[in-house]
């Protein structure tokens, strides 16, 4: 099967969310409290789409990093492990 082609998105696109029922008061509760307050959902939730991913990719930057950073730390280690073997006539 092939790769599925992620959507590129264009101003003016619209992006459509489920209601799931455990989301109904949450949902009605937001619209009710930007109607209220003079907010615009839409950019309400795009900031909140922006923050979200920014977090994200951190943790994922952070995460990686810390692959990294074990896998250089454990070929550093395995260097030394054979060093080791070496200077003792054990390889």
């Amino acid at each position: 099967m092939g790769k599925r082609i992620t959507k590129v998105y264009r101003s003016g696109d619209q992006i459509h969310i489920a209601v799931t029922r455990n989301f109904e008061d949450t949902a009605t509760d937001f619209f009710r409290f930007c109607k209220g307050n003079h907010y615009n959902p839409s950019e309400v939730i795009r900031s909140c789409m922006e923050d979200w991913l920014k977090r994200q990719q951190r943790i994922k930057e952070m995460l990686e990093g810390d692959l990294e950073m074990s896998s250089k730390m454990g070929m550093e280690r395995e260097k030394r492990f054979l060093q080791r073997m070496k200077e003792e006539g054990l390889s």
